[in-house]
């Protein structure tokens, strides 16, 4: 089934649950097209996944695919909402195939998402540097969305920089209540960037309260060359100690 909640007049945020059936496209289609109708505009869309739901047969497949064919041309902006690490690239690869822009969300920001998909434009976020910190130490607040333009136009420039003073180096990344979500591009350069400097850095000190990332880069510290912590976001003092060790 999926749960529309029509009561905001800018946004329609959908909830779909378990097996989804031929129906449940159809109403969502006829629920969606009502809504245009009545307000002579089109809403953007915040879907909720708290757990990965599937369909009930190929057609609940075909009427999907005929929906977002339909829709997208129109939707100018979805937000997705969830912690499943299935998800994280999902509005990169759907990027290249719908005109809608497509944002990724954990589940704790359904507030963030929803005031993303409100907005005019798409309200990128950046890096912001935190002061106070050795020379060796490249410290780092994330703000908003996070996106692939934020690793090329800030954090690239920043790391070559200080390696023209320094062997080695070390980073901190507070991932806060100003926080929103990184992009699949953003996720890319992510991947790019520790592949070109795999031996520049010795430590990484991730601050943050979201659980899913917390597991995450706890899972991969074994195979990474270089020592992780993971501190909560009451913690910064700690991992701020620990860092400049």
């Amino acid at each position: 089934m999926i749960e529309i909640d029509l009561s905001d007049p800018d946004i329609v945020t959908l909830r779909p649950k378990g097996r989804l059936s031929e129906e449940d496209f159809d109403n969502l289609a006829k629920t969606i097209d009502a809504r245009i109708h009545e307000t002579d505009k089109v809403p953007n869309l915040v879907i909720r996944v708290d757990s990965l739901p599937h369909w009930d047969s190929v057609g609940a497949l075909a009427r999907h695919f005929h929906f977002v064919q339909v829709h997208q041309k129109v939707v100018r902006k979805v937000a997705i909402v969830g912690d499943s690490p299935l998800l994280a690239f999902a509005p990169e690869i759907a990027d290249h195939f719908v005109a809608a822009r497509i944002r990724r969300f954990p589940a704790a920001k359904l507030a963030e998402a929803q005031s993303w998909a409100r907005a005019e434009t798409d309200d990128p976020g950046h890096f912001e540097e935190i002061d106070g910190f050795p020379g060796d130490v490249i410290a780092l607040r994330a703000v908003g969305v996070i996106t692939g333009d934020d690793y090329r136009d800030t954090l690239v420039p920043l790391i070559e920089e200080r390696l023209r003073t320094h062997e080695k180096l070390k980073c901190l990344i507070v991932l806060g209540e100003e926080y929103a979500t990184y992009t699949g591009d953003a996720a890319w350069a992510d991947m790019r960037l520790g592949l070109s400097h795999w031996n520049t850095f010795t430590r990484v000190a991730l601050v943050t309260d979201i659980g899913w990332v917390a597991k995450a880069s706890r899972l991969f510290s074994p195979v990474i060359p270089l020592e992780i912590e993971v501190f909560g976001l009451n913690a910064l003092d700690e991992a701020r100690s620990w860092i400049t060790r």
